[in-house]
């Protein structure tokens, strides 16, 4: 009987590792095929800007920006926001009952004076109590929610929908820092397509490491603490691989909360953010895919390859091991959530394809890798492994994972779409990080993944904690000062 469980869970492990592998494969053959694609097609920044900014199409654009306890970073990433290039935009930073400095230091920096507000309660969210408009004109694009504590991003978000106006809006984190162009390359791909863009996902890279001035990125560097070198390494195989792979096929799995731009209506008539889901990114695209499905609407999605946005990710154990627990959690709440859409074609190919390889891939992966450990533990004590095998098989998984790192290093240098200081340095931190990851980094994702399962099976850990920020290094020079106010004059 035994030897019969030997060889069932071998090959069960030995078909899914290939499976898998070609799995990705095919997404890294698609991500360069849209590489190429957008390389030869799509026009230079220099274009878009011009045609957009000129274009009377050209459709407005909310960007709505919740924070909580953000003190340290809170004006750098406010700056980010309003210092953007587009013609016709304005921010919404949506206050969630902060108990520090937060709000005191927005009112001050920015000269915000409490204003009349219409609450359009399209989505469900906390009490709106106050909203701040600036009295200074360089900042009229500026717009501060004071709200009741929801204890979640999506209550924020949704608090920031009830009072938007805009066609579009862009969903991000305050903490993060925008690249200037951020909006008209997501824009681009709205204009450009047959049926209706529902939503565009921006590829986004750790700040870590960086180095701002004025809100920001001057010198993008990779950090030299190996956690947050990990996350990048991580941050850019998911987008410059995955998610671009999967968009060629219109089926993106889901569209970052750190930055995404949807269709207001779109998210508003599928019933705005679930106010206390974990995952709340993948949980609204798949709302939004079954509202479009149920009313028989033909619909888009997009992924921009170049880095357009900046976040600062978890800098020590405890702070990453938070924050990935509550993914895990967050993958489990949307396979109960959504378990509807599975194998059902009636969805789409989200339903037919995605959501299947995210459960079989994404959600399985960490239960075979941990039984496959125990499994090999068990074949030492019994003195019955095959270590020819069991070295072809993890050398085979080894040189497939350090071969995407390369391809993924050749996408980030074909597109140039991160100036760093020092490109052979930062790309040798990455295959270093490659080299250690398998060792060190996904055995401990691997482990706070199965966590949140547990949680999710106990029902705790609901609760949604932002990560603490120390905040990027800054170049404070002779006249930034003026040169800060100076980029709001003209931010089109």
């Amino acid at each position: 009987m035994w030897i019969t469980i030997y060889y069932i869970f071998s090959y069960i492990i030995f078909f899914y590792s290939i499976i898998a592998m070609l799995a990705l494969l095919y997404l890294a053959i698609r991500s360069s095929i849209a590489q190429k694609r957008l390389l030869i097609d799509a026009p230079d920044d220099e274009t878009i800007r011009y045609t957009l900014k000129s274009s009377p199409i050209t459709p407005a654009v909310s960007i709505i920006a919740p924070a909580h306890n953000e003190e340290k970073t809170i004006l750098d990433n406010v700056y980010s926001l309003l210092g953007i290039y587009y013609p016709n935009f304005d921010v919404i930073v949506v206050n969630d009952g902060s108990t520090d400095k937060t709000l005191d230091l927005l009112i001050e920096e920015f000269k915000l004076k409490e204003v009349p507000f219409i609450n359009l309660k399209r989505v469900p969210s906390k009490p709106i109590k106050r909203v701040f408009k600036s009295e200074d004109e360089r900042f009229s694009q500026l717009t501060v929610v004071d709200k009741e504590p929801g204890g979640h991003k999506s209550d924020s978000t949704n608090a920031g929908l009830n009072i938007c106006m805009s066609k579009y809006f862009v969903s991000t984190d305050v903490d993060c820092i925008l690249e200037p162009m951020a909006l008209y390359r997501m824009i681009w791909h709205v204009i450009n397509t047959h049926n209706p863009m529902i939503g565009v996902g921006a590829t986004m890279l750790m700040l870590n490491g960086c180095v701002i001035q004025n809100g920001r990125v001057v010198e993008a560097k990779v950090s030299n603490n190996p956690l947050p070198a990990f996350q990048q390494l991580e941050y850019m195989r998911s987008f410059l691989i995955g998610k671009l792979g999967w968009s060629s096929h219109n089926t993106l799995p889901n569209i970052s909360g750190g930055f995404g731009l949807f269709d207001t209506e779109t998210v508003v008539k599928s019933g705005g953010y679930d106010q206390v889901s974990l995952a709340e990114d993948v949980d609204m695209l798949l709302r939004m895919v079954t509202y479009m499905e149920n009313t028989g609407q033909k619909y888009s999605l997009a992924q921009v390859p170049q880095v357009s946005c900046w976040t600062e990710g978890p800098y020590n154990i405890r702070l990453l091991y938070r924050q990935r627990i509550r993914w895990g959690r967050g993958l489990c709440e949307v396979i109960s959530n959504h378990r509807k859409l599975f194998f059902n074609f009636r969805y789409g190919k989200h339903g037919g394809i995605t959501l299947p390889y995210i459960f079989l891939f994404e959600f399985m992966a960490p239960i075979l890798e941990v039984s496959g450990f125990i499994f090999m533990i068990w074949l030492l004590l019994i003195d019955a492994v095959n270590w020819n095998t069991a070295l072809v098989i993890f050398g085979m998984i080894y040189v497939f994972s350090l071969s995407l790192t390369f391809l993924v290093l050749i996408f980030d240098y074909a597109t140039k779409s991160v100036k760093w200081k020092s490109t052979w340095r930062s790309y040798t931190k990455l295959i270093v990080a490659a080299v250690f990851e398998p060792f060190i980094y996904h055995p401990f994702i691997t482990t706070c993944s199965l966590i949140g399962y547990f949680n999710f099976l106990r029902n705790r850990g609901k609760e949604w904690k932002p990560i603490k920020r120390k905040g990027a290094k800054k170049r404070v020079e002779e006249g930034n000062e003026a040169d800060q106010n100076s980029q709001f004059t003209s931010n089109a």
